[in-house]
């Protein structure tokens, strides 16, 4: 059995105390200043980041990703043709009452293969586990 060294003897000649050899307590580190472009960088990051995950919201959890067979939707961007693709238009849910209501949905389908009668347009968004078809009914 070894018997640990005296206080204050270092014999592997280790740093002590944040590094000072002697065992004595040094002078604490500057504090660093923020400088104003490292302000703008984290601001701009926090904001790009806020927008992209807003983004993946309303693509994959709001619109049409969230309607249902009776729900209305308004195509904020433009008006759909016979078969829409993802984001073309970007589907609102609004009241049926509502005069920005343009389509009914009619039935949803899980997976990007479903078909609507023809009298029907077509909506269908997939990706991410949540494939789905919409058959809608122009409601003006």
């Amino acid at each position: 059995m070894t018997t640990p060294p005296p206080p204050g003897h270092n014999p592997h000649n280790q740093p002590l105390n944040g590094g000072n050899p002697y065992g004595r307590p040094g002078a604490p580190a500057p504090a660093r200043r923020m400088s104003l472009k490292g302000i703008v960088r984290g601001v701009v990051g926090v904001a790009l980041a806020a927008v992209v995950a807003f983004g993946v919201y309303e693509t994959w959890f709001a619109g049409a990703a969230m309607a249902d067979a009776g729900d209305c939707l308004n195509a904020a961007n433009s008006t759909a043709t016979s078969v829409v693709a993802v984001g073309d238009p970007e589907f609102e849910i609004v009241d049926c009452g509502d005069p920005a209501a343009e389509f009914k949905v009619i039935s949803r389908e899980s997976g990007t293969g479903g078909t609507c009668d023809t009298q029907y347009r077509r909506y269908s968004q997939g990706g991410a586990g949540r494939d789905f078809t919409l058959c809608l009914d122009l409601v003006k």
